[in-house]
């Protein structure tokens, strides 16, 4: 009897193999890798900081990757942290109330930090306490100076974490006039700093007055040191002084020009105030700055407390004339009276009645 040839298993692999086509496409190759510039830019587009955690938190690689200071660093300098409140000059803390979104981070606040600034009492140099006040506050540190202000101590101050670091006595640099003469015109400003490699870094600067000079000393938390300006003659001392984007600005006397210190290079600068900011001893005019994202200056304009609307201008960038500056919108208020209470970051603090 005749019959069929059966063929062995390989020769039958070997057949198929000649008859199948060969695979494309990516079929059996491994995925693509995704490089970590690609996901830090994702990283930073995430709205807040806890979207990040819960980002960070998918694998080990993001975690470390979020970890890093340069990271940090970004992040910070496009997401403003949120408004709690603001504190007095009684060291009263006015959290923020609904329907506020941080109106619940603010209450814990409240309950978690000593805003009476006690701990302080534990080091026998900040007995009595009554003897600091506030000078500025600014991203949840307080920075007070002993009163009275014979001797220039500062310290800064985190209520929440109670703690807080007293600052090196300023030295008598070259050129500069003696502290003791310079006491009666020093005022003594919270800073940011720039290129901040931490959290917990600030700066402090002081501006003082000598005639007709003007000169400012500058502390540093990363270098825990001072840095001073070259005196400048001629111009007035600032009024209104506001800070924004590293840049503190003020009025002049004559309330026709703005005066600029830039804390990165510490010079200052000279420019005409916009039509809409200027003002004369019968004529108040409130100058208000804030940072309103993307490296925009913003400047509102408050041309009285009886008046019912305040202006908002932009500039793009620090510094430079009045034609930089452009008006951007009118808003009109709804209250018998009105006036600026101070700005911090975006936010601008406006008292109504």
């Amino acid at each position: 009897m005749g019959g069929a040839a059966t063929a062995s298993p390989e020769h039958r692999r070997e057949l198929r193999a000649r008859l199948l086509p060969p695979r494309h496409g990516l079929q059996g190759t491994a995925p693509l890798p995704i490089h970590d510039e690609l996901v830090e830019e994702i990283f930073l587009l995430l709205p807040t900081p806890t979207d990040l955690i819960r980002a960070s938190a998918a694998c080990v690689s993001f975690y470390r990757l979020v970890a890093t200071r340069s990271f940090r660093r970004r992040f910070r300098k496009l997401h403003a942290p949120p408004l709690l409140g603001f504190l007095d000059h009684e060291r009263e803390f006015l959290p923020a109330i609904p329907p506020h979104p941080s109106a619940p981070a603010a209450d814990a606040v409240a309950l978690a930090a000593d805003f009476s600034l006690s701990f302080l009492t534990r080091d026998p140099y900040f007995t009595p306490a009554h003897y600091w006040d506030i000078e500025d506050v600014r991203n949840g540190r307080v920075l007070i100076s002993r009163h009275p202000f014979h001797d220039l101590s500062l310290a800064v101050c985190d209520p929440l974490h109670r703690q807080y670091l007293l600052l090196p006595p300023i030295p008598e640099f070259e050129g500069w006039a003696s502290l003791y003469n310079l006491r009666t015109g020093w005022q003594t400003f919270l800073g940011d700093e720039e290129e901040a490699v931490e959290e917990t870094s600030f700066t402090v600067v002081s501006i003082s007055q000598w005639g007709n000079w003007l000169g400012a000393i500058m502390f540093s938390s990363s270098t825990g040191q001072w840095r001073p300006s070259p005196w400048i003659e001629g111009f007035a001392f600032f009024n209104q002084c506001r800070y924004a984007y590293g840049c503190f600005y003020g009025v002049t006397e004559c309330r026709q020009k703005l005066l600029v210190l830039d804390t990165q290079k510490m010079e200052f600068s000279l420019a005409d105030l916009p039509p809409e900011a200027r003002g004369s001893p019968e004529r108040d005019v409130d100058i208000a700055f804030v940072e309103a994202g993307e490296g925009i200056t913003g400047m509102f304009v408050h041309p009285g407390h009886t008046y019912n609307s305040i202006s908002y201008l932009i500039k793009r960038n620090n510094g430079g004339s009045s034609s930089e500056w452009k008006l951007e919108k009118t808003i009109p208020l709804d209250f018998t009276g009105s006036r600026f209470m101070g700005s911090s970051g975006r936010y601008l603090l406006l008292r109504c009645w």
